[in-house]
Order: structure tokens, then sequence, then C-alpha cells
């Protein structure tokens, strides 16, 4: 089964006791998506563009974990 996406990133809010990360990632269309892994990967915000992405995400004070995973066709991750 081909994958719907380009790469992934994780990033973490590391401001209060429980870490909270969240997933970024580019679907073939270009659009971006952050995504939830503690809500089953739900979709909890979608974007045109990478930068106004990161910027939702600078303003809620996550980081991003260095390195961004490259997706195969066949749905794996290889971390660069």
């Amino acid at each position: 089964m081909r994958s719907k996406y380009k790469w992934l990133e994780a990033w973490v809010d590391f401001s209060s006791d429980r870490h909270y990360v969240l997933l970024v990632r580019e679907r073939l269309s270009g659009k971006i998506e952050i995504v939830d892994p503690a809500e089953d990967n739900k979709v909890i915000h979608e974007f045109d563009n990478y930068e106004d992405a990161v910027h939702w995400l600078r303003e809620d004070e996550y980081d991003q974990i260095e390195g961004r995973g490259v997706l195969d066709e066949d749905g794996g991750v290889t971390f660069d």
C-alpha cells in the first residue's frame, strides 16, 4: 500500500510535567497535518504550508525533535 505522506516530524511541549507529543506530516498533496498520537492519530490541524504549521506549534511552545522521518512507498519510516 502506497503511503499518502512524504515525511514525518515529532514536536514536544516540554513546558509541563507531562511532555506532550504531536506529529507533523506532509501529505503528497502538499498539505501539512498536525496529528495527535494520544488521540489515535487524529488530525487536529491542517495547514497549506509548513511555515504556518511551525508558527502554530511555536506559539504553543512546542519544540521540534531533531530529524525528519522520510516515508517510503510501503509506509516505512527512515530518519535522517
